[in-house]
């Protein structure tokens, strides 16, 4: 800090003897006060500005630490977009396959009218009461081949 203080102390003594002329210098030489109040101003002048740095650094630190926070935030919350997209394909493939079966339990029910009446005396049952039998879905006599299955 000594160095800087040189430096502005003859830089302001070098003004002076470049600017106004031979008579202010005489002044100037004069005149101790008036270099010592120069002084003072250039010296709180650096310390003003060596202040202003370390808060400038300060509020620097402070940011980075802040970045930092939401670099992990952002990162976290891309893991979890990623979670969800998966689980999103997942949900999609097993609605497909739960939508096809349907379609295809449907296509078959529709082809045994007897069946079909079971079925749905089956839905239409209180199933969950203890009283109530299940009803017999299965006939022994229904006869399924290959050739009664058409191929697709």
């Amino acid at each position: 800090m000594r160095p800087y203080v040189w430096v502005v102390t003859a830089l302001a003594l070098t003004g002076g003897l470049c600017g106004p002329g031979p008579s202010a210098l005489a002044q100037d030489a004069s005149n101790p006060e008036q270099l010592k109040k120069l002084y003072d101003d250039a010296l709180a002048q650096l310390k003003a500005a060596q202040d202003r740095k370390n808060e400038l650094a300060t509020q620097n630190e402070q940011l980075a630490a802040k970045l930092a926070a939401l670099q992990k935030e952002v990162d976290g919350l891309r893991t979890e977009m990623v979670e969800l997209k998966r689980r999103d394909a997942e949900a999609a493939e097993n609605s497909f396959y739960l939508r096809s079966y349907h379609a295809a339990w449907q296509s078959f029910i529709e082809r045994y009218p007897d069946l079909k009446a079971k079925w749905k005396r089956f839905l239409e049952s209180d199933i969950l009461s203890a009283e109530a039998e299940m009803p017999e879905l299965a006939e022994p006599e229904l006869k399924l081949s290959t050739s009664e299955v058409k191929p697709e």
